[in-house]
């Protein structure tokens, strides 16, 4: 399996795009697959322009694309970031929230590719060398695996049970980058 960054190119991102598609439609997610796929290239697409210390890294076994990640550094301003301030004390604004940080906006493993460590290595290679002390992500409150996975890698849930306007309950979780 090779991990690399994407090339900018349209074919990485509409595989990209169809494995972010599969993986969003498997439960407790249900996307649908045409919307889920049509907006992770609209959003790494724009976010590829606009947002500062953008990543998204590919996952390959051959020519099978089997896991990405994509994250973002985020400030003040930023809509998702500004949304899940809101939703958090005042004391966790100041640890976690109250500087530039890196957001994990995006991790899918494909299904039999998953329990090998495949998410672990695209997290940690995302999380390497960045330019900011504290990295976030929000999950699926009911996404229960997930949640483990997330809690094995070192991350700590600040907050769970809050909704971004009509999304699922989501979980908030953070850790201080290497």
């Amino acid at each position: 399996m090779m991990l690399r960054e994407w090339d900018g190119g349209d074919a990485d991102l509409s595989r990209a795009a169809d494995l972010y598609a599969e993986v969003f439609s498997e439960p407790p997610y249900g996307d649908d697959p045409a919307t889920s796929r049509e907006s992770f290239i609209e959003r790494a697409t724009r976010y590829a322009r606009t947002k500062p210390a953008f990543r998204l890294l590919l996952a390959e076994d051959d020519d099978l694309m089997v896991g990405l990640v994509l994250g973002i550094g985020t400030d003040h301003g930023d809509w998702w970031r500004d949304r899940v301030a809101e939703a958090v004390d005042a004391e966790t604004r100041r640890s976690w929230l109250a500087a530039e940080c890196f957001f994990v906006n995006e991790l899918a493993v494909s299904q039999p590719y998953r329990r090998q460590g495949v998410a672990a290595r695209l997290m940690e290679q995302v999380l390497a060398a960045l330019p900011y002390d504290t990295a976030l992500l929000t999950c699926y409150a009911e996404a229960d695996a997930t949640r483990r996975f997330y809690a094995a890698q070192g991350w700590s849930e600040i907050v769970c049970g809050f909704r971004v306007g009509s999304s699922p309950e989501l979980c908030l979780l953070a850790r201080r980058t290497p």
